[in-house]
């Protein structure tokens, strides 16, 4: 059987015009036809079509009782096996209690309409849940109109349906259809609907569009920074928020990353610093159930002894961990937050959640490449890559830059010795020396095994060989575990002074590195002549000795 979204279509294909529609979105039109009585007190014919649920909130219980008690007749279809039919339906003796009618179990799709008539006024909406997860996706088409010939239409359909499907039923539907024929829509009703129809369709057009901004913002950029702050930018306005707040939590060690939205005209840095707090409140309130926190505002009356402002708070969650939380709050002490809202915060949530999963993957496998696992120091490749850029940007500022070399002494005798574990205790320590002895402009690099490569950018000669001095003393003063002492054995070149290109000066540095070893190690070893010793300016005529390359340094630098 037809459901009766399909069926009006199919008779007055001309009236109606379908919608596309968010569920959310559709089950808050529902509850707005639903207003029209309760607001009103109406005494009129109420039909609903709810789709299948095995359980139901608390909220919809208490919905279903007051429409049920309000309307002067109210009829709900269910599939047999809904909650509903298992559940007290009026509070009070006295309450008139809706009528349940059972659904065919052959009914594939999922409907839910609304149908209100009376003398003054009728009205009707109807849409069908689709059974693909794809399209749901995208929404549901839904009909609505205030038409009585349409709406009696609709009527005339469910009497046959009930007729067909629930005959002890029908005698008492027929009557009550015939006791609240619509005849004629009230302008007034009619309008406070379709007004609050229309406002909440531009809301749902203005969500529409923060959503896809803010996916359009993760697809075109693994920045966390620019991402974030859009989300809460986009979320902000789409809500109507006061305040917005986006939290990510830092791994291993690292500070947490935290953005801010506020209406234009109010922020202030106290301001600021008082929502971080809440939000860093939250995030702990939510490590230990990663749920949902809201705060409805309350009725006028009651808003003025309530301090707390309506927030809500959802989790950022990948694969079970908590990942920071967003939250927006409203400066309406009597705003209650809505499903769809609430909806479009779990969605830009699960969204932003991914985000933040694949820029640090990204910025994991970026790292792998460029580091050495082991020490955290450039590998040779980058190595080389900076040096080349190192030496481009020298050229430019005609500054010059040097290279040293250095390699443990017998190291080989400490692994056979004391095992590769030793080994490898001394390499992450020799790194962790550099990192603290290096500044940030330099570079620390793993050449191979136990060689290191230092660049030293703006740095000449003389004040290579005084860092590498200082090196050889630090690690000759080390004391390491089951090893004891270890020294290191150093050679330095430096650009334009000794060579003009990166192999040769890697090869010169490499030669006084092999000249301190052959001299009894633990030295800095010097090149045996300097190439260009006897120019005034190093710099001179060497414009055409170099290729052009990049003069930027990577955007990730390893640990320092």
């Amino acid at each position: 059987m037809l459901s009766l979204y399909h069926s009006l279509l199919a008779q007055h294909a001309r009236q109606l015009r379908p919608v596309c529609c968010a569920e959310q979105t559709i089950i808050q039109l529902h509850r707005y036809f639903e207003d029209v009585v309760l607001e009103n007190n109406l005494a009129a014919l109420v039909v609903e079509g709810l789709p299948f649920a095995s359980e139901r909130s608390l909220r919809e219980l208490t919905r279903v009782r007051a429409v049920g008690r309000a309307a002067r007749h109210c009829f709900f279809f269910l599939a047999p096996d809904d909650t509903l039919h298992r559940l007290p339906l009026r509070e009070h003796e006295y309450d008139r209690e809706p009528v349940l009618i059972k659904r065919s179990r052959h009914e594939e799709m999922e409907e839910r309409f609304i149908i209100i008539a009376d003398a003054r006024f009728s009205g009707l909406l109807a849409s069908v849940r689709s059974g693909r997860d794809e399209d749901r996706e995208a929404g549901d088409q839904v009909i609505w109109t205030f038409e009585p010939d349409i709406v009696y239409s609709a009527l005339e359909y469910l009497m046959a349906r009930v007729s067909a499907e629930r005959p002890f039923q029908a005698p008492l539907f027929a009557t009550a259809v015939r006791s609240c024929v619509p005849k004629a829509t009230s302008l007034q009703l009619t309008v406070a609907v379709t007004t609050k129809l229309a406002r909440l369709l531009q809301e749902q057009a203005g969500r529409e569009i923060a959503i896809n901004r803010i996916a359009t913002a993760i697809r075109r950029s693994l920045e966390l920074d620019s991402v974030l702050q859009t989300t809460v930018d986009e979320v902000g306005r789409a809500l109507g928020a006061h305040r917005c707040a986006l939290r990510v939590e830092g791994e291993h060690g690292e500070p947490a990353l935290a953005k801010f939205y506020f209406r234009p005209g109010h922020r202030a840095e106290a301001d600021e610093i008082a929502l971080h707090s809440d939000l860093c409140a939250y995030c702990a309130r939510l490590s230990s159930n990663l749920q949902n926190y809201v705060v409805d505002g309350r009725s006028k009356d009651e808003a003025a002894d309530h301090a707390l402002r309506p927030l809500a708070v959802v989790p950022l969650i990948y694969g079970e961990r908590l990942m920071g939380a967003l939250m927006v709050q409203s400066d309406d002490p009597s705003r209650v937050w809505q499903e769809s809202e609430l909806l479009l915060l779990n969605t830009v949530a699960d969204q932003v959640a991914v985000a933040v999963n694949h820029a640090r993957l990204f910025e994991m496998v970026q790292k792998q490449a460029l580091t050495d696992g082991l020490t955290g120091c450039f590998n040779r490749r980058s190595f080389e890559m900076q040096l080349e850029r190192d030496m481009n940007l020298a050229m430019r500022k005609r500054q010059p830059v040097s290279l040293v070399l250095l390699d443990l002494d017998h190291f080989k005798r400490i692994n056979d010795t004391f095992g590769h574990a030793a080994g490898d205790l001394v390499l992450r320590t020799l790194a962790g020396v550099l990192r603290e002895e290096l500044r940030d402009t330099d570079t620390a690099a793993r050449y191979g095994g136990e060689e290191f490569a230092l660049i030293l950018p703006q740095a000449d000669f003389e004040g290579a060989v005084v860092v590498a001095e200082r090196l050889r003393k630090r690690i000759e003063g080390l004391e390491l575990p089951s090893v004891g002492h270890v020294t290191a054995s150093f050679g330095v070149a430096t650009f334009p002074q000794h060579a003009v290109s990166r192999e040769k000066l890697i090869e010169i540095a490499d030669q006084a590195l092999y000249a301190a070893k052959k001299e009894g190690r633990n030295r800095v070893g010097v090149p045996s002549h300097s190439r260009l010793e006897t120019t005034e300016d190093p710099f001179d005529d060497l414009e055409e000795s170099i290729s052009p390359a990049e003069t930027v340094r990577p955007s990730m630098q390893p640990n320092r």
